[in-house]
């Protein structure tokens, strides 16, 4: 990651801080956050370590890349997904139409190691309050399209007519029950009988990971 930008924007969005968080603690402006992390200008070498202790990372690590005596980079401990931050179409077997340049979230690797397929694995924010106090409105989660079949009880990406929607799944011989985290939300069961309900739903894929940070696009 040879960017000094890619690297301050990457660990401020790892450290939970927004632009104007990040800014308001180093006594800048969100302005000045922006054009370091777009390489339009430099951190002063006043404010370096400053931004290295919020950072919690290594003056060096910024700079360079690397921090002293670790020859590994951020790229050895996560790992890049694509977000789709206003996904409307999914098409095919689970794959994502779409035409506009995408962000990279950081996902730490430990949570990808053991994925299928990893070069299918995308991001997309969750609309809504039915997960929290999980998952909340503008929460980052990562599918994986390569794991469709239900493992009970685990989270997936649905497809239900046009909508979609993210549900704990439990599979019973002739039905499929949606829960939600919420209390407030009652189970959803659906009777895999009715090829209505069967060929209005599509599993697009589990949720291996997420973060209850909403997303900010900047």
């Amino acid at each position: 990651m040879k960017s000094i930008g890619i690297r301050i924007k990457t660990q401020r969005k790892l450290k939970g801080l927004t632009q104007e968080g990040l800014a308001h603690q180093m006594g800048t402006t969100k302005a000045a956050v922006s054009r370091w992390e777009t390489d339009r200008n430099a951190v002063a070498a006043n404010k370096l370590q400053l931004l290295a202790d919020i950072l919690s990372v290594d003056a060096e690590w910024i700079l360079t890349g690397k921090s002293p005596g670790i020859e590994s980079s951020l790229n050895d401990f996560v790992f890049w997904a694509k977000l789709y931050p206003d996904i409307c179409t999914v098409v095919g077997n689970g794959s994502v139409k779409y035409d506009k340049k995408l962000e990279l979230i950081p996902i730490p690797s430990r949570f990808v190691k053991y994925q299928n397929d990893k070069s299918q694995i995308y991001c997309v924010a969750v609309k809504g309050d039915s997960m929290s106090p999980v998952l909340y409105d503008g929460s980052i989660i990562a599918v994986n399209p390569a794991n469709k079949c239900i493992k009970d009880g685990r989270m997936y990406l649905i497809q239900q007519n046009d909508l979609l929607r993210v549900k704990i799944v439990h599979q019973l011989p002739d039905k499929l029950i949606f829960r939600s985290y919420n209390k407030d939300f009652e189970d959803e069961k659906y009777n895999l009988k009715d090829t209505a309900i069967r060929s209005s739903m599509r599993i697009l894929g589990e949720v291996f990971w997420y973060s209850s940070l909403p997303y900010h696009c900047n």
